[in-house]
């Protein structure tokens, strides 16, 4: 808004909405005055420029910390037509400057591999030589830290972004993904199983570094009884721009690097009954009557639990450090720090018998003393047992992370079958809006006394789901960075008033994080994810889908979707309804064909997954579980507004949260008859009041459930199979009868055809994705390979192909033969095809195979 009288002095050169959009990210992304008045120069008014400057960041700050318009920056008593006028010079100059140099390697880097999969020599078997060996490069960006949170099976990381340019765009592209492979030996016995991956995007985004991203992996641990310490290796793997291979725990990439940890698997709360008994029954235990009998006969899959642990005193930490280097301040503290806190009552103080609180609790009065001479004068935090070690914000899911490390085996008030201790972290944020840090909330996350400590520590994870919806700025003004303040404190919470809290135990940590792009205003419901992937990454014109999972391990190109299609999102600001009383909001999700207006609501019944906090503690909601499953009906409230409403059960206004672990709205059941293009909205309402939230997208997705088939019929039969024969064969030159299930001699060349297409069942278009070519069984076919082994789109059109395939079954002097001859045997040659659907929300590829039989005998005598 212009104040009232004035007229713009928006020159008319601003008509170009580009002139104005860069010259907001040029003010919203200024440090400083000092930096704004060394930068803009006012002919003639050498002296003001800092005064202006000053202006100008106090009331970007006075709006919520970025301005979101030229007329704001209009409306400054001291702007006037010149001055302004120079101030877009000014950022159209900045725009205008030399960028960065970034090397070919990084700016071509997915071509360099289409040309050379090894041509950085991330490969150690390969038949490519590499070219230019470039290995765990972290210039642009690197992994610092991997922790787990036990009690959630999740594994987080923190990625560190470098430099300002060299992510593939700014903040209004698709820049580019980080990703992240996990690796876990479950077993503990040194194999490192692949559990998944994770990923984030990153933005070429000019000012101070490094950002720190987070990303998080749930997965499933094995869990044992508390008597066995459960520690175990993780390894994850960064890689910039290209996913890293599965099931490779080797890999060397170009781009990222590499961190190997250990870390303490949660113990599990029961005790199988089947296995108990199993070993009793192996060690020959006898039980006397009446036991045996009725224990012979119980359910085998009976779960007992194990008993609920109780905090040990500190008379009795004071006996189990009486041997260990644990000092007396640390075992102490909690204890302490009660009796000084302002909730104590004055008898604690005021004792008239002879002995002090402290005394009563278990220690002498000469340790009395000396224990708050310690305890009393904190100069800073001490990090000898536990330290913070890095802190993050997943932007999409508006998730804080933080990982830190335990240093000791002992000092934390007991081991895994005890209660343990409390690690707190506190989040706070300065959004540069003049508010100064504005608490977020706390996370914590129990530890415990082990027999063993690795020389690097144990890695702890916690994360803190935040609402950031008010901070949130349309990319076009520019990137929204503020900073990240978290502290870490053991056994005390850090006061949410204080960000300048200094802990006894623990340490602060600081680190600019990057805000998701948007402006989600008042309670407008928003559709996040169809199918796992982004809806910024489907292509509005053809419903298909194009890059990296959000939450499965999957990478899209161009496909469409089929199966269970979850949808997730959120809506803005929720009531307080967890903790506060409030009553709950509600929301609909509808699709129609697109071309019409045909919407149906989704009505069928569906299951999440919550957690529940009180004060950052995590929440059992069963015994020893804190995950557990909610159902959700759809129903119709008879307010005229139709069926299809589910209850929206997410509640991050403190002190009580819950969180949706995944922000799942709906399961969307398709089938081939809905083969085609399809349109998907939310709406939400509020039932206290009958105020509805209508949702601003229809998210167009193409679903296609068909199987790749033999060529499309007409018209088009999904029970069509593949096709695979066998049409010629060689041997020693010759040309011998060629079957279907034939005999052949060892040596011979066999040869055939393949057919595959991807036509579905209503809809012309094809999304043929990949087939593969081979020999089975391996042992006995030594290396036999059929050629072609394999081939994908887009080299294969989306419509399939028809090719030939050759097996050399070891004719030695011909191309492509075995190790050594094939045995004589009965093989299959196996074609398997599949398209581009996205599965379920979980995998890429209905798929189809197809089989052709024969026989090796031996060859007769030369």
């Amino acid at each position: 808004m212009q104040r009232e009288g004035r007229a713009s002095n928006k020159p008319s050169s601003l008509s170009a909405a580009g002139e104005a959009a860069q010259t907001l990210r040029y003010l919203n992304q200024v440090r400083s005055a000092d930096q704004l008045a060394a930068e803009v120069e006012f002919p003639g008014e050498r002296d003001v420029g800092t005064t202006i400057a000053q202006s100008i960041l106090a009331r970007r700050a006075q709006l919520g910390g970025m301005f979101r318009s030229l007329d704001q920056v209009d409306e400054i008593a001291q702007i006037g037509p010149s001055r302004l006028a120079q101030i877009i010079a000014t950022a159209l100059k900045q725009r205008a400057a030399p960028a960065e140099t970034i090397e070919v390697e990084r700016t071509h880097f997915r071509s360099l591999l289409l040309q050379n999969p090894n041509y950085f020599g991330s490969l150690e078997a390969s038949p490519f030589k590499p070219v230019k060996v470039i290995q765990y490069n972290t210039t642009y960006e690197e992994l610092v830290c991997v922790g787990l949170n036990p009690p959630f099976d999740r594994l987080e990381t923190i990625v560190q972004i470098k430099r300002p340019t060299g992510y593939g765009g700014d903040i209004c592209s698709t820049g580019s993904l980080e990703y992240v492979r996990f690796y876990v030996d479950l077993n503990d016995d040194g194999v490192l199983h692949d559990v998944g991956r994770a990923s984030v995007r990153v933005y070429d985004i000019p000012g101070d570094k490094p950002l720190c991203y987070a990303l998080a992996l749930d997965f499933t641990a094995i869990r044992n009884l508390c008597v066995t310490e459960n520690l175990v290796r993780v390894r994850a793997v960064l890689s910039w721009d290209v996913d890293p291979p599965p099931n490779t725990p080797g890999f060397v990439p170009p781009w990222g690097n590499v961190l190997n940890v250990e870390v303490q698997i949660q113990p599990r709360a029961f005790i199988d009954w089947g296995d108990l008994f199993k070993d009793l029954v192996d060690l020959e235990v006898k039980i006397p009557d009446p036991i045996g009998p009725i224990i012979s006969v119980l359910d085998q899959g009976t779960k007992l639990p194990v008993a609920l642990p109780q905090p040990l005193s500190l008379a009795q930490k004071k006996a189990l450090y009486a041997r260990s280097n644990v000092p007396l301040h640390r075992f102490a503290f909690p204890e302490v720090q009660q009796l000084l806190s302002a909730t104590a009552s004055g008898h604690a103080f005021f004792s008239s018998g002879s002995e002090t609180s402290l005394m009563q609790l278990g220690l002498e009065l000469s340790e009395v003393g000396d224990l708050l001479g310690k305890l009393e004068v904190v100069t800073d935090g001490d990090t000898s047992f536990e330290e913070l070690r890095c802190i993050g914000l997943r932007p999409d899911t508006d998730l804080l992370e933080g990982v830190l490390t335990v240093k000791k085996s002992s000092g934390y008030s007991g081991g895994l079958c005890g209660n343990g201790s409390t690690e707190y972290l506190a989040f706070w944020i300065d959004a540069a809006d003049g508010a100064g840090f504005t608490y977020l909330g706390t996370a914590t996350v129990q530890v415990h006394d082990l027999q063993t400590i690795p020389a690097d520590g144990l890695q702890y994870a916690v994360f803190l789901k935040a609402d950031l919806a008010k901070y949130l700025v349309p990319c076009e003004i520019g990137p929204r960075v503020i900073r990240l303040r978290t502290i870490l404190s053991w056994e005390t919470a850090p006061p949410p008033g204080n960000p300048n809290y200094v802990p006894t135990w623990g340490n602060r940590e600081e680190c600019l994080i990057q805000l998701r792009p948007g402006e989600l205003t008042g309670h407008i419901p928003l559709i996040e994810t169809v199918g796992d992937m982004g809806v910024d990454d489907i292509d509005q014109t053809t419903g298909l889908a194009t890059g990296a999972g959000v939450y499965a391990s999957l990478t899209a190109n161009q496909s469409p979707f089929g199966g269970i299609v979850t949808i997730t999102g959120r809506i803005g600001d929720p009531p307080d309804s967890f903790g506060g009383g409030a009553t709950p909001f509600k929301y609909k999700i509808e699709v129609s064909p697109v071309g019409v207006d045909d919407w149906h609501p989704l009505t069928n019944p569906i299951t999440v997954k919550k957690s529940e906090f009180i004060n950052g503690f995590p929440q059992m909601c069963g015994f020893f579980e804190f995950v557990c499953d909610v159902n959700l009906m759809a129903v119709d409230d008879g307010d005229g507004l139709g069926d299809g409403w589910y209850e929206y059960i997410e509640d991050i206004k403190g002190p009580h949260t819950r969180n949706l672990l995944v922000d799942t709205l709906a399961f969307w059941h398709t089938s081939a008859a809905m083969e085609g293009m399809w349109k998907i909205r939310i709406t939400a309402k509020d039932p206290a009041t009958s105020t509805v939230f209508p949702g601003l997208q229809e998210v167009v997705v193409r679903i296609d459930n068909t199987a790749p088939t033999a060529p499309p019929p007409a018209p088009p039969d999904p029970s069509a199979a593949i096709k695979l024969a066998i049409t010629s064969a060689t041997f020693l030159g010759e040309a011998i009868p060629a079957v279907d299930c034939g005999q052949f001699p060892v040596g011979t060349i066999l040869t055939g055809t393949y057919e595959v297409h991807d036509p579905g069942t209503t809809s012309t278009d094809q999304h043929f994705g990949s087939l593969s070519l081979g020999v089975i069984p391996v042992g006995p076919a030594h290396g036999a390979v059929v050629v072609p082994g394999s081939r994908a789109f887009p080299v294969v059109p989306t419509t399939g192909e028809a090719g030939t395939w050759t097996l050399n079954t070891g004719d030695m002097a011909e191309p492509n033969p075995p190790t050594t001859p094939m045995q004589a045997c009965g093989y299959v040659i196996r074609l398997s095809a599949s398209d581009r659907t996205i599965v379920n929300s979980g995998y890429v590829g209905l798929s189809a195979t197809a089989d052709v039989g024969f026989c090796l005998v031996e060859a007769p005598p030369a």
